[in-house]
């Protein structure tokens, strides 16, 4: 079963946060999130991203039903950053792959839950915050 952890990257960052733009250029896979004061937060993956999706919350019905079982709702209700461990995704990456990056590579599940977006991120490193 999927376990969610709270991702607290710099406590100065608002625990809620809006996403503004989704950018994978050559630079690397840049998040750029707008919080309630309209301050940017910008999270930029430039190290191996093996894959992303990018899904409208309201679309992942058994992901919000597993947090709504799982979780209470101060948990994730107004909380932006995510990690999570024995992904259901990681677990397709890894049978789809082969299991050729898994021997290598310690790979995490970061998630981005907003109150319209769901991005999640596998990736061998966390991503550096440049704003």
């Amino acid at each position: 079963m999927e376990k969610w952890e709270r991702w607290t990257v710099n406590p100065e960052i608002p625990d809620k946060l809006y996403l503004q733009a989704l950018i994978d250029d050559k630079d690397g896979l840049r998040l750029v999130f707008m919080d309630a004061h309209e301050n940017t937060h910008t999270f930029l993956f430039d190290g191996l991203v093996l894959s992303y999706r990018h899904t409208d919350e309201g679309t992942l019905i058994r992901t919000l039903e597993h947090l709504y079982k799982h979780y209470d709702i101060d948990f994730f209700g107004d909380w932006t950053l995510f990690q999570v461990t024995d992904s259901s995704y990681l677990k397709w990456l890894a049978e789809e792959s082969t299991n050729i990056y898994e021997t290598v590579y310690n790979i995490q599940h970061y998630v981005f839950l907003t109150s319209h977006d769901v991005i999640e991120v596998l990736s061998t490193e966390p991503p550096t915050l440049i704003s």
